[in-house]
C-alpha cells in the first residue's frame, strides 16, 4: 500500500499515522512506501525559481536557503530576534511561490481564495482541477515513481488538517485520472472528526472519487478492506521511508504516541468528548521496549509524544525507564504533578517540557468543563515543575459558556501572578463542536460557510459574546505585562513544535526560559550537545552529514486537542 501525507501543514518531524499504518501493515505482510509530500512540497515550492517584485521578497528569496538552513540548525535558536526573521522571510518566500496559482501557502497552512475546505463541492472541484494545483508537478512525479517502483492496488491518505484537504483532494484526482484502478482510503483526524461529528456519512465516496474512509485507528480497519489475514495485533510505527528527509528542527524529531483518544473525556468543550472516541492504550512494556528500540535504531535528538494526554500510566513509567533522549507531550494537571520528588524524577528522564491545559482559572467554570482539575493542585504542579526546570507550555481558553468576564479576569490575574512559572503560553477562543452536548441548550448560528464545518457559533447565555471576548484577550489578557513576556517568547509558527529547543538550549547556561527577554542569547552556536539534546552535526546521524498558533485542534479549525496521528476507534487501557 502506498501512503501519502500531503501538503500543507507544519513539518518538524516525520507524520505519525502513516508510519504507524505502515509498521502495521509491514508485520502483517503487507508491503508499504511511505510518502511525506508535506515536507516534500516545502522543499519544493523554496527551491522554485522565481522573480519579485518588491524589496522584502527579494531579499526573501535570496535568504529562502539560508534560512531554511537556519531552522535546521542550532543557530537558529541563538536568538529568537533572528529565529523569526528567518521564520518571517520563510513564509514570505512560499506566499511568492504559491500566490501565482491562486492560493497562500506557508509553513503551517494553505489557503485558497478560490475553494474552502469546509465545503464538499470545492473539494470534489480540487480534484477535478488538480493539474491547477502548486504542488502538482511534484505530486504528479513522485507518485508517478512511486507506483513505477512500487507496484500496488491501494493508497491511502492520511489527512490530519484543514490546511491539507484541498491538496489531499488534488492528489485524489490525479489518483484516479491515472490509475482508476487503484482503492483510494482516506483517514486520519479530520476524516474522523467529519464522521464522528456526521458532517460526513460513514460510507461517503465523493461521487467515486474515494473507495473508503478509515476513522478512527485505521489499523483496525485496513486489513479488511485489503482482504489480508491477520497476523498480528500491534507494531510499533515504521519510519524507515521518512527519517532521510530533511525536517524543520535542528535535530531528528521521533514522534509516538502510548495512546490513542482521550483517558479523561469528560471535557464538556472538547471534540474528543464530543465524538465518541474510545481511550486506547498500549501495554506499559510494550510501550517501553518500542521506545528503545526506535530510540536505538533512529538515534533522534528528541522525542514527540503525540497523546492527547501522556496518562499518569506513562509518566510514571518514562520516569521509571527514561528513553535516553529529551521528550515532550501534553500532560493533564493531575496530582501527580503536585509531588515535587516525581517532577524531579520526571526532569531526570528528559522531560523537557509538558503541554497542559489550565483553560480557566475560576473553580467554577472549570467544574461546570468537566475538566477534573483543583486550582490549588494547578499551582503545586506550576511550582514543582518549575524547580525541576521541566518547560510548561500552558494552554488558555476564553469564551466558554460557563464564563464571563469576570472569571475570564480570574484566568489574567492567576497566568500573571505565575508568569515566572509558565515558559509559553496558547491563548484560544472556544469554538461550540457541532455534535457537542450543549450545542442543544444553546442558540447557535453557522460559524463557517461550508457543509463540513465542525463547530458553531453561538449566543452566550452571559452576553459574553465572542466579539467582547475578543476584545478581552486583546486589551486585557495579551496587553498585561507579564503576559505579554510570555507571549514574546511563543516561537511564530512552530509553536510547540520548536519551543522544547528553546528549552533545551537554556538549559546549557543554568537559566530558565522564563528569565529571558525575547531577544537574549541563549545558545551558544557551536555547541553540539545542550541540555541534553543532540544538535544536528553529522556524527548524531545515521549515514552522517550535517545537511505552534491560536489553535491545537488537528483539523486546524479551533482550538481544542493536539494532533496524534490516526485518532482513536474503539477499546480500553490494558493493564
Amino acid at each position: 500500500m502506498l501512503l501519502i501525507y500531503p501538503p500543507a501543514a507544519r513539518s518538524t518531524e516525520p507524520p505519525l499515522g502513516i508510519a504507524r499504518l505502515a509498521g502495521f501493515l509491514n508485520r502483517n505482510g503487507v508491503p508499504t512506501r511511505s510518502l511525506d509530500l508535506c515536507q516534500e512540497g516545502l522543499d519544493y515550492l523554496l527551491g522554485l525559481e522565481l522573480d519579485a517584485r518588491d524589496t522584502w521578497t527579494r531579499g526573501a528569496l535570496r535568504r529562502r536557503g539560508r534560512n531554511l538552513a537556519l531552522l535546521r540548525a542550532s543557530a537558529a535558536y541563538a536568538t529568537r530576534d533572528r529565529y523569526r526573521r528567518a521564520v518571517r522571510d520563510l513564509n514570505r518566500a512560499l506566499k511568492a511561490a504559491s500566490e501565482p496559482f491562486g492560493v497562500e501557502a506557508g509553513l503551517a497552512d494553505y489557503r485558497d481564495a478560490r475553494r474552502s475546505p469546509l465545503r464538499r463541492a470545492d473539494l470534489l472541484d480540487a480534484a477535478a482541477a488538480y493539474e491547477d494545483n502548486v504542488f502538482s508537478p511534484l505530486f504528479r512525479a513522485r507518485i508517478a515513481e512511486a507506483l513505477a517502483a512500487f507496484p500496488t492496488q491501494a493508497i491511502g491518505l492520511s489527512v490530519n488538517f484543514l490546511s491539507q484537504a484541498l491538496c489531499a483532494f488534488a492528489i485524489v484526482g490525479f489518483v484516479k485520472t491515472v490509475r482508476p484502478d487503484l482503492c483510494v482510503v482516506l483517514g486520519g483526524s479530520l476524516i474522523t472528526s467529519w464522521v464522528a461529528q456526521g458532517c460526513l456519512a460513514p460510507d461517503e465516496c465523493f461521487g467515486g472519487l474515494v473507495d473508503a474512509l478509515l476513522p478512527g485507528r485505521g489499523e483496525e480497519g485496513i486489513l479488511e478492506l485489503l482482504g489480508a489475514p491477520r497476523c498480528a495485533s500491534t507494531a510499533p510505527p515504521d519510519f524507515s521511508d521518512l527519517v532521510a528527509l530533511d525536517y524543520c528542527a535542528p535535530t531528528r524529531i521521533l514522534p509516538y504516541n502510548f495512546s490513542t483518544g482521550c483517558p479523561w473525556k469528560r471535557c464538556s468543550f472538547c471534540p474528543e468528548t464530543a465524538e465518541g472516541s474510545r481511550y486506547v492504550g498500549t501495554r506499559v512494556g510494550t510501550a517501553v521496549q518500542e521506545v528503545g528500540a526506535l530510540v536505538a535504531r533512529h538515534a533522534p535528538g528528541l522525542l514527540h509524544f503525540t497523546d492527547t494526554e501522556i496518562a499518569p500510566l506513562y509518566l510514571r513509567a518514562l520516569a521509571a525507564s527514561p528513553p535516553g533522549v529529551p521528550w515532550y507531550g501534553f500532560a493533564r494537571f493531575s496530582p501527580l504533578l503536585t509531588d515535587p520528588d516525581f517532577c524531579r524524577r520526571l526532569a531526570a528522564s528528559g522531560c523537557a517540557m509538558l503541554q497542559l491545559g489550565l483553560e480557566s482559572a475560576d473553580q467554577r467554570v472549570l467544574d461546570a468543563l468537566g475538566k477534573g482539575t483543583r486550582l490549588d493542585q494547578i499551582d503545586r504542579a506550576l511550582r514543582n515543575l518549575a524547580e525541576a526546570r521541566i518547560g510548561v507550555f500552558l494552554y488558555v481558553l476564553f469564551g466558554t459558556p460557563a464564563e464571563h468576564r469576570e472569571a475570564a479576569r480570574r484566568t489574567r490575574d492567576f497566568v500573571a501572578a505565575r508568569a515566572d512559572r509558565i515558559d509559553f503560553i496558547n491563548v484560544a477562543l472556544f469554538n461550540l463542536p457541532v455534535a457537542s452536548a450543549e450545542a442543544p441548550r444553546l442558540e447557535t448560528r453557522a460559524f463557517y460557510d461550508g457543509d463540513l464545518s465542525l463547530y458553531r457559533d453561538f449566543a452566550h447565555p452571559s452576553g459574553w459574546n465572542r466579539d467582547a471576548v475578543r476584545a478581552f484577550v486583546a486589551d486585557e489578557f495579551d496587553a498585561d505585562p507579564a503576559i505579554k513576556a510570555i507571549l514574546a517568547r511563543n516561537p511564530p509558527v512552530f509553536t510547540s513544535n520548536h519551543a522544547p529547543f528553546f528549552l533545551l538550549a537554556t538549559k546549557s547556561d543554568g537559566a530558565r526560559a522564563g528569565n529571558r527577554n525575547s531577544g537574549d542569547t541563549i545558545l551558544d552556536s557551536s555547541f553540539g550537545v545542550a541540555g541534553g539534546i543532540r544538535w544536528r552535526h553529522g556524527a548524531n546521524r545515521p549515514g552522517g552529514g550535517a545537511r505552534d498558533s491560536a489553535s491545537h485542534h488537528p483539523t486546524g479549525e479551533s482550538a481544542a486537542f493536539p494532533a496524534s496521528g490516526l485518532r482513536a476507534g474503539q477499546g480500553a487501557l490494558p493493564p
